[in-house]
This record gives structure tokens, sequence and C-alpha cells, in this order.
């Protein structure tokens, strides 16, 4: 009987989802009138725009899920970035429209 072993592991790669889920907070979660990024800026005392931020925490977490693909969650994390980068840009081109 062959013994079957996994090779994934948790480490780097897996941080990956983790910055992803923190984008999405960061950038779509809307508490008292304003979202969470305004609120963690505002608490730094940085004024910068939320989405660039948001879509810089989505490419990092796709280049670390690419990078370490070996690792638990680094490829959910890399498919839940690009999914949601892809969102934002139509939901930019469609606002654009209207």
């Amino acid at each position: 009987m062959v013994e079957m072993t996994n090779s994934k592991k948790w480490g780097i790669g897996s941080l990956s989802l983790i910055i992803a889920i923190f984008s999405i907070m960061f950038s779509f979660t809307f508490i008292n009138g304003k979202y969470i990024g305004e609120h963690i800026l505002n608490g730094l005392g940085v004024s910068f725009p939320i989405g660039i931020i948001s879509l810089a925490l989505f490419c990092a977490s796709i280049l670390i899920g690419h990078k370490y693909k070996n690792d638990y969650l680094a490829k959910s994390g890399k498919i839940v970035s690009i999914i949601f980068i892809l969102l934002i840009i139509i939901l930019s081109i469609i606002s654009s429209l209207f």
C-alpha cells in the first residue's frame, strides 16, 4: 500500500489569503458612514486613497501567493485577489459610464 504524503505546509504563502481578506475588509466594509480603511487611516493620521492601498494589498497577495505556491492557502489568496481586482476594475468602468 502506498502512503500519500502531503507536500503543502504552513508558511509565508499562507499569508496570501489573510492579506486578501484584510484588503477586502479595508475597502469594502462600511461602518458608521465610513469604510474600515478610512477609520484605520484616520487613526494613523494619514490621508491616502483607500483604493490605492487596497489594490497594493491585493497585488502583494498575488505576488506572495505566486512565489510561495506550495504553501497552504496561497492559491486561494491569489485567486481571491485576482477576482477582487477584476471586480474593482469592472465597477470603476461601470461607474465612469454612468
